[in-house]
């Protein structure tokens, strides 16, 4: 109800302000006003900063795991969400705003010792379990981070969360000068977006065997 009451003042607070002046407004803010399409586009995949996500249906029979999501605390980041990824739903929005977000599986996070532990390495495991009762299962896509669990030998139930590091992310060698510095170079290799709907794209699909050799 609070979020319902939430976009109809939206609506009418932008929409008034842009009748009285135009300029004071915006496309964007307009365009959220207006709301999105009531037509959706639905991805079996998708790619954004530099992962590449699929749902977990997509992973049985499958050498990968590309489902895995984790969604860093807003504040020192010691709090972080884990879930498993079964939706991508694509918002379009007029002046060509588009909104990624994702539908989760995600795990309870609220009880340690419970639903999940943190041993004194900092290492995470989690129970699966056990899935956090929320009303709210959609994240934007760009808050996502990809990770992969690893189960417990000991409990089938527990899995070991292990971050993912991004595709094209190369570590860059100390400088002359001997600036220690951590940063790395991303390099993008989408040259139109840095997110991009990745539904034939299939790593296990490739074929590596070179043709149009003659057998020796």
């Amino acid at each position: 109800m609070h979020k319902q009451q939430f976009a109809q003042w939206f609506n009418k607070k932008i929409m008034m302000t842009y009748k009285e002046n135009p300029k004071s407004v915006s496309l964007t803010l307009l365009s959220l006003a207006r709301g999105p399409d009531k037509r959706v586009n639905f991805h079996s995949g998708y790619y954004i900063n530099g992962f590449r996500f699929h749902f977990k249906t997509r992973e049985k029979n499958r050498r990968t795991q590309n489902s895995g999501v984790m969604v860093r605390g807003e504040n020192d980041g010691s709090i972080s969400y884990y879930g498993t990824l079964i939706k991508v739903i694509e918002l379009r929005y007029t002046e060509g705003l588009r909104v990624v977000l994702f539908q989760c599986d995600w795990y309870d996070i609220t009880r340690e010792g419970i639903g999940y532990k943190k041993d004194h390495h900092g290492i995470t495991t989690i129970n699966k379990a056990r899935l956090l009762n929320t009303q709210e299962p959609f994240v934007l896509a760009s808050q996502c981070i990809q990770v992969y669990y690893v189960p417990c030998i000991k409990d089938p139930n527990c899995a070991t969360v292990i971050e993912t590091k991004p595709r094209n992310l190369f570590q860059m060698p100390e400088d002359d000068d001997g600036d220690d510095s951590d940063e790395a170079y991303h390099e993008e290799i989408i040259s139109s977006s840095t997110t991009q709907g990745i539904e034939n794209a299939e790593d296990d699909e490739l074929n590596w065997s070179r043709e149009g050799l003659e057998d020796l």
